[in-house]
């Protein structure tokens, strides 16, 4: 009864902040300054998990996850955007968003919180040069520049495969140089380097370094991306990954001796200035019938930190109002070898806690109630996992020693989104 009576409250809400967002849309703004927002609101639910909660990091430390129970903190948020051109060199811009955040250690402290996602000013040399300074998108994934926006995509939400491992590497403050032309009149190619770093709640990431080009018409966006840089990694984040690994052996039957000689040979190893490598590549197509993305995504990581590979494909096709679509994503870690640099028998552990291997399969469909606003409704089928002490994308039961038996969860959500 008490998670009935919460849903409908929050579909009213939802009701609500739709009308306001459709009224906004008829909104005359001066030729200068221009207001944009976008809002999803949305409601999930795992079934079958073990007590289990999903993803590992869906959107940087102290993010909402999803669980047993029906959460509508997970895909729910609101963000504006303001723009002001100041002359025809000058253009501000910031965008802020509220979403859910979840601070695990203090239990029930689950509360949205107000971010800035972007806040910049460019130099527009010309019409195909730009020189933009402040904060802005990390743009080397295909939908780096609209992660929060709902409506930017059909789906419930972005594959977790590829979006949940950012790690909340979601925008930078730095340089970038823009340069866009114009040819064969219906052709534009984007080409965006950058420098620039960022500070998150566990770890910073300096010296960050990207190159983004894209080739889109009406129809197509072709989209590659890279990035380098190097990641110091917070004394708690490192204390909480040995914490695990502590919890796992004294489970496995290790003497308190053999752990504290474990942490002591730990302590040694390099946490700071590791060097990273994302790469990306993708493309949405959208002729008005057939709808069809794919991605796929790597990171590369100096250390002891597990690289991995990631990717999705989904197409869809268009009646009416209707856009129904699959989706099929894949997540898998590589080059464990590395972990042998952490000593032993953490090294074991920590193989298994880190040797992830999931996919997903996910059916959904998109109706569109007017042009800004759309219901959404999927259901996903995750599995792939070996019997690890973690598994797939899946966080662990707390206080758990043991190996997860899990073999595959369901995911069911519906949500609205609109954009003005």
């Amino acid at each position: 009864m008490f998670y009935t009576s919460k849903c409908l409250l929050q579909i009213s809400m939802i009701s609500t902040l739709l009308s306001l967002a459709a009224s906004a849309w008829a909104v005359e703004l001066t030729p200068d300054l221009q207001l944009h927002g976008f809002f999803t609101a949305g409601l999930a639910k795992l079934s079958g998990n073990q007590g289990q909660t999903y993803p590992t990091n869906p959107g940087g430390t102290g993010t909402s996850t999803i669980d047993s129970n029906v959460t509508g903190k997970y895909d729910s948020v609101a963000g504006l955007q303001l723009n002001y051109r100041l002359d025809d060199h000058v253009d501000f811009a910031l965008q802020t968003y509220l979403a859910a955040q979840d601070l695990s250690q203090k239990p029930k402290m689950n509360q949205y919180a107000l971010k800035v996602n972007s806040a910049y000013v460019d130099y527009n040399v010309n019409d195909e040069w730009a020189v933009r300074a402040g904060r802005f998108p990390f743009a080397t994934y295909l939908y780096s520049d609209n992660l929060r926006v709902g409506a930017a995509y059909p789906w419930g939400r972005l594959p977790p495969e590829v979006y949940a491992k950012l790690g909340g590497l979601f925008a930078q403050n730095g340089v970038a140089i823009i340069y866009k032309h114009t040819f064969n009149d219906d052709w534009i190619v984007r080409i965006q380097p950058s420098f620039g770093q960022e500070n998150l709640s566990s770890y910073q990431v300096n010296q960050l370094t990207q190159l983004t080009l894209s080739l889109a018409n009406e129809n197509l966006l072709l989209h590659l991306g890279s990035a380098m840089a190097y990641v110091n990694l917070d004394r708690p984040l490192v204390e909480s990954l040995n914490s695990s690994i502590d919890q796992a052996l004294i489970g496995l039957g290790y003497s308190t001796t053999q752990v504290n000689q474990y942490n002591a040979s730990f302590a040694t190893m390099q946490t700071r200035h590791l060097r990273g490598v994302f790469s990306d590549a993708g493309l949405i197509y959208d002729d008005g019938q057939w709808f069809a993305v794919g991605e796929m995504s790597a990171l590369r990581f100096s250390g002891f930190v597990n690289d991995f590979n990631a990717g999705y494909a989904s197409v869809g096709y268009h009646f009416g109002k209707w856009l129904p679509y699959v989706i099929y994503a894949k997540y898998k870690d590589l080059n464990l070898d590395e972990i042998n640099q952490i000593p032993a028998p953490g090294n074991l552990i920590y193989g298994k806690v880190a040797d992830v291997n999931q996919h997903s399969v996910s059916v959904g469909a998109r109706y569109k109630i007017k042009n800004n606003i759309s219901l959404k409704l999927q259901a996903d089928r995750v599995s792939g996992f070996g019997g690890n002490y973690m598994s797939g994308l899946f966080l662990p039961v707390p206080n758990s020693t043991a190996p997860s038996m899990l073999k595959s969860v369901y995911i069911y959500s519906i949500s609205l989104s609109t954009a003005f």
